[in-house]
C-alpha cells in the first residue's frame, strides 16, 4: 500500500504476495517451480515462500467469498457471524477485521476514509463488514447496504462497489485537499463552501483508517522516522476532518471503549514500535482523543514491529 517517497524509499503498507514474481498464489506445482527458479538466490527467498505457503491468513485470503465453513486460527469472525466473507486482495484485511471485532467501529452509514488503501484489502473489509451489519439489522441476508468509503494510495486501488478512490501522494498537500474536498462534498454537499471556494465546515468524517507504512531499510532510525512521518500526516488529516465527540468528557469516561467506538469518531493507524512513537502517542494522540490504545493483531506476523493505534472520541482541539 504505497503512500509516498521518503529518504529515497517507496512507502508501502503491505508486502507483495510473492517477491520478484507476478504470482498471486503459491501452491502445488507453482510452488515447486518457484523453488527451482529461485534456488540460486539464497535461503531468504525460500524462507519467504515457505512462510507464505504455511500462512493461514494467506490461505484464508485466497478463498472465494461465502459463509464460514469451519473455525481456524484465521477465523476473524465475530460470535454472531457478522462479516462471513473472505477472498480479500490482501491479508492485511484480517488485521482490520480483528480490530473491529474488539471495538466494533465499522458501522453502516458512517463516512470512512482509508489511507494507504492499495490494493484494496482494508476497503474490501470495510464494505463487507458494514454491509453484513446492515443486513443483520434489516433481515436482508448478505445484501445489506455498505457505508461510503473513500480510499487513497499512490498505487491504484481495485474497483470495489461502494468505494471511491483517489490515486496520489498523501504527503502532498494538494492530494490531501483533493481527498478532503471529495469526502466533504459527498458527506455534506456544497452547502459548506463559502464564496470564493473556502471551506468553512469541519467534522464530516466518522472513521479514518491508515495502513500506510514505509518499506523497511534496515536502518531503525530511518524506518522509525518514515513511519512517524506518515502517522503525523494521517493524524493531522484526522484532526481537520473527524467529527467532534458531542458528549461531555465526564460522561464519556464512564463508557467502555466498545460503547464509545460505536458512536464516536475513530482513528486507526499502523506504526512501528519505538520510543519516538510512545512520545507521539502521549503528546499528540492522547491530547486529541478520549481513548488511545496500542493493539497487536493476531494476523500480524510475530516478528513484525508493527502495531495499531486505536484512537476514539475526537475532542475537536486545534492542532498543536
Amino acid at each position: 500500500m504505497r503512500a509516498a517517497s521518503f529518504f529515497g524509499t517507496v512507502l508501502t503498507g503491505a508486502r507483495p504476495i510473492a517477491p520478484r514474481t507476478q504470482l498471486c498464489s503459491i501452491t502445488g506445482v507453482t510452488m515447486h517451480t518457484i523453488r527451482c527458479a529461485s534456488s540460486k538466490r539464497g535461503g531468504s527467498s525460500s524462507r519467504y515462500l515457505q512462510r507464505q505457503k504455511s500462512d493461514v491468513y494467506v490461505k484464508q485470503r485466497s478463498r472465494p467469498l461465502g459463509p464460514k465453513k469451519s473455525s481456524t486460527p484465521a477465523d476473524y469472525l465475530e460470535d454472531d457471524d457478522i462479516g462471513t466473507s473472505s477472498g480479500f486482495v490482501a491479508r492485511s484485511a484480517f488485521k482490520l477485521l480483528q480490530l473491529d471485532d474488539r471495538y466494533k467501529f465499522l458501522r453502516p452509514g458512517r463516512v470512512i476514509v482509508d489511507l494507504g488503501a492499495a490494493p484494496g484489502g482494508w476497503s474490501q473489509a470495510i464494505v463487507e463488514r458494514t454491509r453484513s451489519r446492515s443486513a443483520a439489522g434489516t433481515g436482508k441476508g448478505n445484501k445489506g447496504s455498505a457505508t461510503p468509503v473513500f480510499a487513497l494510495d499512490l498505487l491504484p486501488v481495485v474497483d470495489i462497489d461502494g468505494v471511491t478512490s483517489i490515486q496520489g501522494d498523501f504527503l502532498d498537500g494538494t492530494t490531501q485537499e483533493r481527498l478532503r474536498k471529495l469526502v466533504a462534498d459527498a458527506a455534506l454537499g456544497n452547502s459548506n463552501v463559502e464564496q470564493g471556494g473556502e471551506r468553512t465546515t469541519v467534522g464530516f468524517v466518522d472513521v479514518v483508517v491508515s495502513d500506510m507504512m514505509a518499506n523497511t531499510t534496515g536502518n531503525p532510525i530511518v524506518d522509525t522516522e518514515a513511519s512517524l512521518e506518515l502517522c503525523r500526516a494521517a493524524a493531522s488529516f484526522a484532526f481537520q476532518t473527524l467529527k467532534q465527540d458531542p458528549q461531555q468528557s465526564s460522561n464519556v469516561e464512564r463508557k467502555s471503549p466498545v460503547s464509545l467506538a460505536s458512536k464516536s469518531s475513530v482513528l486507526v493507524m499502523k506504526y512501528f514500535m519505538s520510543h519516538e512513537a510512545d512520545v507521539f502517542r502521549k503528546e499528540v494522540l492522547e491530547r486529541h482523543f478520549r481513548f488511545v490504545k496500542a493493539e497487536k493483531m493476531d494476523a500480524s506476523r510475530k516478528e513484525s514491529r508493527e502495531q495499531f493505534w486505536i484512537c476514539i472520541g475526537h475532542k475537536g482541539l486545534p492542532p498543536s
